[in-house]
């Protein structure tokens, strides 16, 4: 849903942003689930064509900011790619705290309830919307975000 979420929020100058999701579980190719598609359709957002991507070292480090969900995600990133430490943040903070924090992120509700889906979408959305103008900056220092 976060890919998703940030394409919407970046939405019509997204061109200019590569925004892509990978996790640290995922298996190639899978769908999102019926519940994510749903949750995100209802917000206007169209995930159908979404299909998960498992976490590499080569998309790390091709990618300008890495914006983990939880922070056992960014301890897996800070091990597959230790050269883009510095690129990879929990999504709940948006300031120079590093990344290993109490904080437990945004948790993935897959095997949830609906109300739990529509939580996740909310958390993720709020959080991503804090990130914008960090977001909006570099590409204005750059030619783009990967």
């Amino acid at each position: 849903m976060a890919e998703g979420i940030l394409r919407s929020l970046l939405a019509p100058d997204g061109a200019q942003i590569g925004v892509s999701s990978a996790g640290t579980g995922a298996v190639d190719g899978s769908p999102a689930t019926t519940l994510a598609v749903g949750t995100a359709a209802a917000k206007g957002i169209d995930i159908k064509s979404h299909r998960a991507t498992r976490l590499t070292p080569e998309l790390l480090r091709g990618s300008d900011l890495i914006l983990c969900m939880e922070p056992g995600h960014v301890a897996r990133a800070q091990e597959l790619a230790p050269n883009a430490v510095d690129r990879i943040r929990l999504i709940t903070r948006t300031d120079a705290e590093p990344a290993h924090s109490a904080d437990a992120g945004v948790s993935d509700p897959i095997g949830g309830v609906p109300s739990e889906y529509e939580d996740a979408f909310n958390r993720i959305q709020s959080h991503l919307l804090r990130w914008l103008p960090r977001i909006r900056a570099a590409v204005e220092r750059s030619e783009g975000v990967r």
